[in-house]
């Protein structure tokens, strides 16, 4: 069970880049991930023959990194297709799937990016309405946009990404439903490189005339899949065949504690969401973390690139900011909250006040679906005043018989 590598758990651009520092350093990296290669959501590896996209600077920023990683490959091991379960209080991690191994590593670096948040919204369970991420995740493995008319709606400057690329790829979203007004004074104080990715964004919906509705709002999804829209000079509907909401992102920190034998530090949007730009940076940070951490000294100052990367993205959040707990407070009794389940707003308040975690996740079914808790935590949260079902716990996610059976059993007694 014990390994002499430190573990990296996640192999987008934090992750990777923590692994290169370390490497480069003299130590032995086990980078694992679920994808089928490393890249995260922002590189996401295409299919075999299809053209990566992304903006130049990022594929290049990528490309530098991943051939400082091919010269370290004596010391860093890659496993994809491979998940992690969780890291206990001794430091055992166990991995199934590519890699089914029982380990305890020297210590874990957590680079897992971002979560999506979408708010519920009376239809949003419906089929073909999915996330804005979920697209975006087409297109970047396949190449191709989704055939009909396509509706992007919620809040944040990723639906303007994904709407320019399917409009790049022949297939203009029908409209971009914004529920903030972001052309707001505090929009000067941006850095001069997001003006110049908003500035191409919305130049290239502007040329195929795309409608881009600020201070607007989804409201319902009726069947087949009748977008009800409240704008700022009165309702609307749109026809799509396809739905894609977005309402921002957040740290994707849901399961693993820092309570171990071994340390673990987090990086990315993992540990703050900060954007592709920062995330490589703070994975050298983490890995530099990690090396004084093992040696016993200080951990380093945070570089000064970081700090200024979280000015620009609380500049942006300001952009953005709209009355969302508006929205929430608004949703009739009869909405989803728990996508997995089924479990609506009235059966959130059939179990009292202040539920315990026991209530949600044994009575009320909350968080015990495929997602564990991602997608309706938050909203769980602002209903019942409870904050105990997005908190770690292991396992991660549900274990099959098989895997653990797959353990070799050298692993297993150490």
């Amino acid at each position: 069970m014990h390994d002499d590598r430190i573990m990296v758990l996640g192999a987008g651009p934090a992750g990777m880049a923590a692994a290169v520092t370390l490497a480069e350093a003299g130590q032995r990296v086990l980078v694992v991930d679920q994808s089928a290669a490393p890249g995260g959501a922002v590189h996401r590896a295409p299919l075999p023959g299809v053209t990566a996209s992304g903006l130049p600077a990022h594929k290049r920023r990528w490309s530098a990194l991943m051939a400082r990683a091919a010269r370290q490959v004596a010391r860093i091991d890659i496993a994809c297709d491979t998940r992690c379960s969780g890291v206990d209080a001794t430091g055992a991690v166990l991995l199934t799937g590519g890699l089914t191994r029982l380990l305890r590593p020297r210590g874990v670096i957590v680079a897992p990016g971002a979560r999506e948040r979408v708010l519920p919204r009376p239809g949003w369970t419906l089929p073909g309405v999915v996330t804005a991420g979920a697209i975006q995740t087409g297109l970047k493995t396949s190449g191709q946009a989704p055939a009909g008319r396509i509706l992007l709606a919620g809040s944040g400057p990723f639906l303007l990404a994904v709407g320019a690329e399917l409009t790049a790829l022949g297939t203009p979203p029908v409209a971009i439903i914004e529920a903030a007004q972001p052309l707001k004074p505090a929009a000067l104080g941006l850095p001069i490189s997001y003006w110049a990715e908003a500035v191409r964004y919305r130049l290239s919906l502007a040329a195929a005339g795309v409608k881009v509705l600020t201070g607007a709002r989804l409201n319902t999804i009726s069947p087949g899949l009748v977008a009800n829209i409240t704008t700022r000079h009165g309702k609307r509907e749109f026809q799509a065949d396809l739905i894609g909401l977005h309402d921002g992102v957040a740290s994707n920190d849901t399961g693993l504690g820092a309570q171990s034998a071994i340390p673990i530090m987090r990086a990315g949007d993992g540990r703050e969401v900060l954007g592709a730009r920062a995330a490589m940076q703070d994975g050298t940070r983490a890995a530099l973390a990690m090396l004084a951490t093992l040696a016993g000294r200080p951990a380093p100052a945070e570089p000064t690139t970081l700090i200024r990367q979280r000015r620009a993205q609380a500049r942006l959040a300001q952009l953005y900011a709209h009355d969302e707990i508006g929205a929430l407070n608004s949703l009739p009794k009869d909405t989803i909250l728990c996508r997995c389940e089924g479990r609506t707003l009235a059966d959130l308040d059939a179990l009292g006040r202040a539920p315990t975690a026991r209530d949600l996740r044994l009575t009320g079914r909350f968080g015990m679906g495929a997602c564990q808790g991602r997608f309706c935590a938050e909203w769980v949260a602002h209903f019942s005043n409870t904050q105990d079902l997005g908190r770690p716990r292991l396992p991660l996610r549900p274990i099959a018989i098989a895997d653990l059976l797959a353990v070799p059993t050298t692993d297993i007694g150490d």
